[in-house]
């Protein structure tokens, strides 16, 4: 299974008492995933790859308004999932329709609509419902083990837009774009796929999106740490080979005895100790850093004005 499908799994068993709070999220998987008959007796069907999300549809409209509700198994060509097909019928499904946000009726016939309904998204408890039947309808998440990607499909720009707005309120970095004629809702960053999973009650999936999060900052920081080390290595060794080849011109001149006492022990040290740092060879002269940093230098200014021809 698909870690999407982990996560609907695990919403789907998220238990909500209040009516306001079913309807907030039947109204959700109308617009992500219901298709609407419209004829004489009004019907709704809805599809989906996963089958506790059509349970748990069939299970909304059922205890909310009576309707008619038969799910079927459709086997797909050249897929490994199978299709799940709800259609909900009776009675009151134009009143569901209506009290959903998805239809209206007035005089001049019937209309669909395509915004976020703002009058079933008003309490908090609604409007986390809401996100959350967008996702169970049209969401999909990576694996975070990869990169971090979850997105919603809307059908109309106006819903995308009113969907990322709502979301942006809870700060989560929600953006929309128009992508092969369906509008996607998208978050990129692991705070706002975590702070998502966590609105919809998806508890767990966030807990695992976490602890990757803490294990790519624990890997990041020891390559960072470790290329750090290669590189001071790096210029460890170079700055080493510099003055050793510094002190060998200096011996190659004869002018080794000619150098000061404090000098000739810098030079000593380097040739006996080529691996250590410049703070061990300043602890082995009993001086500081700096005064050890100073002797090397003048060491590698004398070899140069040898080769030059100035001593």
């Amino acid at each position: 299974m698909s870690f999407a499908s982990d996560i609907k799994d695990e919403v789907v068993r998220v238990r909500v008492k209040e009516g306001a709070v079913k309807l907030a999220e039947l109204s959700a998987l109308t617009f992500a995933c219901g298709n609407l008959k419209l004829g004489r007796k009004k019907a709704v069907s809805y599809r989906t790859e996963n089958r506790e999300v059509g349970k748990h549809i069939a299970a909304l409209g059922s205890s909310l308004y009576g309707l008619e509700v038969e799910m079927e198994e459709r086997v797909r060509e050249h897929r490994r999932t199978p299709l799940y097909v709800v259609n909900m019928s009776g009675a009151r499904a134009g009143e569901m329709l209506s009290d959903t946000g998805v239809m209206v009726s007035d005089e001049e016939g019937v209309h669909l609509l395509s915004k976020l309904p703002e009058a079933l998204v008003r309490e908090e408890e609604a409007r986390r419902a809401f996100v959350r039947g967008c996702f169970l309808g049209a969401g999909s998440c990576s694996d975070p083990k990869g990169e971090y990607n979850l997105e919603i499909l809307c059908r109309a720009e106006s819903f995308a837009a009113g969907l990322s707005d709502l979301l942006n309120e809870y700060g989560l970095s929600a953006r929309y774009a128009l992508r092969r004629n369906r509008y996607v809702v998208y978050l990129k960053d692991g705070d706002s796929v975590t702070g998502f999973l966590a609105l919809i009650g998806s508890n767990t999936a966030a807990l695992d999106v976490e602890n990757v999060r803490a294990e790519k900052e624990t890997r990041n920081y020891v390559n960072r740490t470790t290329n750090c080390e290669y590189a001071n290595l790096d210029k460890l060794v170079a700055a080493s080979v510099k003055q050793q080849q510094a002190v060998n011109t200096i011996l190659q001149h004869g002018h080794f005895q000619r150098l000061p006492q404090a000098l000739k022990e810098a030079a000593e040290l380097r040739l006996n100790y080529p691996d250590a740092s410049l703070q061990e060879l300043a602890d082995m002269a009993d001086i500081k850093k700096s005064g050890m940093n100073h002797r090397l230098t003048r060491l590698i200014e004398y070899a140069q004005d040898l080769e030059n021809g100035m001593l």
